[in-house]
């Protein structure tokens, strides 16, 4: 164990290797307070990004430590730093996750985060320096581990603090409508290469049967693959003519799959599974927890399912929702109040906290704000429940004619092509990775093959949008299987498309088990599209938008009709004609659940 005193504080320091029950030990920095003791409420940390500010030339330095930049104090995986911790009665506990920076093993992207996190917190409990009330927090990445160490109910584990993170990862997530999200796996999974452990490249090294010098190799060319795919968020047409993008197989994918084998793992499993249900970490979570998260957070769904979840088997939870994308919530002035230290107080050292007498939900009625600079918090809405006790469901028909009413449809089939060679690329949505939000769809709509629109007539008074909206469709395909998109669309006065949301459905497995279609027979669907808090202004048009592809958000379904998409070529691609049934009796329309205005 290295010791280190802290020049400023006078904390103390230490560093240590924490072994696993297979053996693998992993870098695990301790912050003792000054006063008070000898033992304390500890707050643990477990992070993929490392725990050091060296950048990985330097894992093992207690004294260099990871704090956040005085000017956004609340910025980064890890929350608040070491020192504000200490300073507030605790001890804290950082954690290098297996196979990054300084931990020893193998990156398995959150599958041994559970094990690891009850083995963490086995031997935080044997230490002097605690007293047996342990919490955990993160942010991202870090709010998934804390969800998968808390789901194991270790006794010492009395309250957690996530934010913007998977409960849930892979159905919530990776795999939600049974369609590959991307974006964020491409360019995240390429972008942490460097925090990849000694450990763990060794284990790849082996697993690809090269050379170090061929290892290296590759790193930079997943490095200037990277580079190209992010690149391409600025072509004229964004994504859709990149060969790095759109390269097959997925599964295998040069450079990446090296350095990073699970990779193929985590693309391989596309319907419901043991492996997917592994990380269903929120279902045997019991104790109480503060979730955080944005309208248009990627990770959205995912937060909100934890605390309805959660919060309806044992109480005690806290959802607070802001406006932007994911990492909005980093900004000082997302926040009504920081509630980190009054949740910890309360739960940990048994202080007053005015929070646990409010209402457990808090949002921003503001699912957007372009001037994020100027943003203030002083809007947000308390409610016992979400969606809010007073928001009901309301219907408008897609209709035959392309319209969008309460009125009935007439009969009728409407058809649109989708060639997977040339996909509808994505303009905004609930992204991690590429830009998020309320994006014009003008530059989308404008596609040769986009789809089918359904456009309503001018809104005669504001509609506010308050919780699940879904789309119900009547579909066949001339293909064994094939995506079906569906967005909700604001369409403003000035002719502005702005995407509220978005969903997918891949429709061989529209019911969690591979069922390809038959050519030409309808299968009813549901789509949802997420949630939302959003007013729909006066004078302005909703708009559904049927499609087969929102590249890169979601990978390209090849209509093959093979069960994992990730193993298919270019020689499996086929040309899809899908079409939309209207009229009869048929059910075909949008659901959303709004407020009385």
């Amino acid at each position: 164990m290295q010791d280190h005193i802290d020049p400023e504080t006078g904390a103390r320091c230490h560093q240590t290797m924490v072994t696993m029950r297979d053996g693998v030990r992993l870098n695990t920095f301790i912050f003792l307070p000054t006063e008070g003791g000898p033992s304390y409420p500890v707050i643990l940390q477990r992070t993929p990004y490392g725990i050091t500010s060296a950048g990985g030339g330097a894992n093992h330095d207690v004294s260099r430590a990871w704090l956040p930049d005085p000017a956004e104090p609340l910025r980064g995986s890890i929350l608040r730093g070491w020192r504000n911790i200490v300073a507030h009665g605790y001890a804290a506990v950082y954690q290098d996750t297996r196979g990054r920076f300084g931990s020893e093993g193998e990156d398995r992207v959150y599958a041994d985060d559970a094990s690891d996190g009850w083995d963490t917190l086995e031997w935080i409990a044997s230490q002097e320096w605690t007293n047996g009330r342990v919490g955990m927090s993160g942010s991202s990445a870090g709010a998934t581990t804390t969800y998968a160490a808390a789901s194991t109910k270790h006794p010492s584990l009395k309250a957690f603090f996530a934010q913007v993170g998977g409960s849930s990862i892979y159905d919530d997530v990776v795999y939600e409508g049974q369609s590959i999200e991307m974006e964020r796996l491409w360019l995240w999974v390429a972008k942490n290469i460097p925090g990849l452990s000694q450990s763990h490249r060794e284990t790849a090294r082996r697993k690809a049967g090269l050379y170090e010098a061929e290892m290296d190799a590759a790193a930079e060319r997943a490095m200037a693959r990277y580079q190209r795919l992010d690149q391409a968020r600025t072509d004229a047409t964004p994504y859709i003519m990149s060969e790095d993008w759109l390269g097959l197989p997925m599964a295998g994918y040069p450079d990446f799959s090296i350095w990073q084998p699970f990779l193929d793992e985590i693309i391989t499993h596309p319907a419901p599974d043991d492996f997917r249900a592994a990380h269903n970490f929120r279902q045997s979570i019991d104790i109480p927890g503060f979730h955080a998260t944005t309208w248009y957070d990627i990770f959205l769904t995912s937060v909100l399912a934890a605390f309805n979840e959660i919060h309806a088997r044992v109480g005690n939870q806290r959802l607070w929702i802001g406006p932007n994308g994911h990492y909005f919530i980093y900004e000082e002035h997302f926040w009504p109040r920081d509630p980190y230290f009054e949740w910890f107080g309360y739960w940990l050292k048994d202080e007053p906290a005015a929070l646990l007498d409010e209402p457990p939900i808090y949002y921003s009625p503001r699912s957007w704000t372009g001037t994020p600079t100027s943003y203030k918090a002083d809007d947000w809405r308390q409610a016992d429940q979400w969606p809010p006790a007073a928001a009901a469901p309301r219907r408008f028909n897609l209709t035959y004619e392309g319209g969008l009413s309460e009125a009935e449809s007439g009969v009728g089939a409407r058809v649109f092509t989708y060639d997977p060679r040339h996909p509808v690329p994505t303009y905004g949505g609930r992204n991690m990775a590429i830009d998020p939000g309320p994006l014009d769809q003008r530059p989308a709509s404008s596609h040769r093959n986009y789809g089918l629109l359904y456009e309503g007539e001018p809104l005669d008074e504001d509609l506010i949008i308050a919780g699940p909206v879904y789309v119900a469709l009547r579909v066949s395909s001339d293909c064994p299987d094939t995506d079906i998109v569906a967005k909700l669309v604001e369409v403003q006065a000035d002719g502005e498309e702005r995407l509220l949301m978005d969903g997918v459905i891949r429709m061989m497995l529209r019911d969690g088990f591979p069922q390809p279609l038959e050519p030409g027979d309808p299968i009813d669907v549901a789509i949802p599209l997420g949630q939302l808090h959003h007013t729909v202004g006066t004078g302005n048009r909703l708009r559904v938008d049927v499609t087969s592809s929102n590249f890169p958000r979601r990978a390209r379904n090849t209509n093959s009709g093979n069960l994992v998409l990730a193993k298919d070529t270019e020689a499996d691609i086929r040309i899809a004609q899908n079409t939309i049934h209207h009229g009869d009796g048929i059910e075909c329309f949008l659901e959303m659940t709004v407020l009385p205005n």
